[in-house]
């Protein structure tokens, strides 16, 4: 059945990463989201690195959960429009959809690959506890005894 979508405010602070914010009536959605994040302690990185095809995670084929029995659904649309008055939303991110209207197929996948590296001994002076040096121009990665900028 299609129906018109009368909406009064949407509010969306944040939209991102393979996401959809749709009004109205929709056949088919399909949303997919990979992403792959090195965390490191020392920031070095070689330049290759992130390949998707390296991690047979990102090429296995999602499970699609099934109704554990079978049901039987009923519904009555009441006449012939989708009313929303307002609507806040703080984010919608990583392949999710909001929709006002219908929709008769959605697919939604995400994966995600989070790495991270860290070092038992720090690099740098002894007795320090970050990589970082607050509070000075020089910034990531410069130790006293390495480098005297100001």
């Amino acid at each position: 059945m299609v129906r018109l979508s009368i909406v009064g405010n949407v509010y969306i602070n944040d939209l991102g990463s393979s996401s959809i914010m749709h009004v109205g009536d929709n056949i088919n959605t399909a949303l997919k989201t990979r992403a792959f994040a090195v965390q490191r302690e020392v920031p070095f990185y070689y330049g290759n690195e992130g390949s998707f095809k390296a991690y047979p995670f990102f090429q296995r084929p999602f499970p699609i959960p099934q109704p554990p029995e079978p049901f039987t659904m009923c519904v009555d649309n009441l006449g012939s429009f989708i009313r929303v008055q307002n609507i806040r939303i703080i984010g919608v991110s990583s392949s999710a959809m909001l929709q006002i209207g219908c929709n008769r197929i959605t697919s939604a996948e995400t994966h995600v690959k989070n790495i991270r590296q860290f070092v038992t001994d720090k690099p740098g002076p002894k007795g320090k506890t970050t990589f970082v040096q607050l509070g000075k121009e020089a910034g990531i990665g410069f130790f006293e005894g390495a480098s005297k900028q100001t």
